[in-house]
């Protein structure tokens, strides 16, 4: 079978699935070193991707318009010898069975497991790492080990970083209290007594949130009393990347932020509660903290409430352990 000159990635959420997936472009260069390769996103994350030597052109996939996936379908098909859907979705699909003849999927489940996630029964997947799991795609063309995490940092995010951060004074340290679900955020008062501590260590705290993270920010700052040199929650997504590339450290729960700092070289300091470290961990330089508790991991992504209803992967992790951990890492 000839080599694909033109292939199509599809990967466009969320932040943390869509930097993991990039492990995927060395292996696949490695592959086929002459083809132009292609990425479908979504428009918030496409400035992360712009400009890797690896991509020709990102597509911005939005939910409706001239770039919805109507449009978009009809613009990209045919149009490519391989297509790699990562995003294992009925809508991604349809992109890649319409762009190319060659498709490869990725599964992260058996059906019988797809059932079970319906349910809200599926188990914790602790195979492999994401990456690892990405690269598995790659197995029927010869593909090898996943390669590094990669994003673009462009001028513009760079300025925008700057602009908020360039009157912190002292080496600075990122705060990032927030989390989709509820099981996956450490207690706020405890985020905000590290947070002192590293302050009065001579740390300037650079607070790290997205829209979604309002209340747990609010939260965080209602028991900080440690004053936040620089806020990125008003930055888009590649300038809060740009910022956490000047971080000396960043603490965070298991979120979107762990892997920008993955990509960037920025160690991260992640607590791990309900899912699992083997699948998300961030690579050296960055460290899982997680109690490794019996009932861990008990999710994949979290959830509203603890199935067993102490929480104790987090109720049982103190402040102590975790500013530890921090200078440790500091150090």
């Amino acid at each position: 079978m000839s080599a694909p000159g033109r292939i199509l990635v599809v990967r466009y959420s969320a932040l943390g699935d869509v930097v993991l997936a990039t492990s995927l472009l060395a292996p696949l260069r490695a592959l086929y070193p002459e083809a132009r390769i292609e990425w479908v996103t979504s428009p918030a994350l496409a400035p992360l991707l712009e400009g890797l030597p690896e991509l020709a052109t990102v597509h911005r996939l939005a939910r409706s318009g001239p770039d919805g996936p109507a449009a978009l379908r009809a613009r990209l098909r045919g149009r490519f010898d391989l297509a790699i859907d990562l995003q294992e979705k009925v809508k991604s699909a349809w992109l890649a069975f319409s762009a190319a003849p060659r498709r490869l999927f990725y599964h992260r489940r058996t059906l019988g497991q797809a059932g079970l996630a319906l349910l809200g029964r599926d188990r914790p997947q602790t195979r492999a790492h994401a990456t690892r799991m990405y690269a598995d795609v790659l197995a029927p063309l010869g593909g090898g080990a996943p390669g590094p995490l990669r994003i673009s940092l462009s001028g513009a995010a760079r300025a925008a970083a700057a602009e908020v951060l360039d009157g912190a004074a002292g080496p600075l340290v990122a705060i990032a209290p927030g989390a989709t679900w509820a099981t996956k955020r450490w207690a706020p008062e405890r985020f905000a007594a590290v947070a002192e501590a590293l302050h009065a260590d001579g740390h300037a705290l650079v607070l790290c949130a997205g829209p979604g993270d309002a209340a747990a920010v609010a939260a965080f700052q209602a028991a900080c009393r440690a004053p936040i040199a620089a806020d990125l929650t008003p930055l888009r997504v590649e300038g809060m990347a740009a910022a956490l590339a000047r971080v000396k450290l960043l603490v965070s729960n298991d979120s979107g932020p762990v892997h920008l700092a993955a990509a960037l070289g920025t160690p991260a300091l992640v607590l791990f509660g309900p899912t699992s470290t083997v699948r998300w961990a961030p690579p050296p330089p960055g460290r899982a903290l997680s109690l490794g508790l019996p009932c861990q991991p008990c999710s994949n992504h979290g959830g509203e409430r603890c199935p067993l209803g102490h929480h104790r992967c987090f109720a049982d992790l103190p402040a102590e352990t975790v500013l530890a951990a921090a200078r440790e890492m500091i150090a």
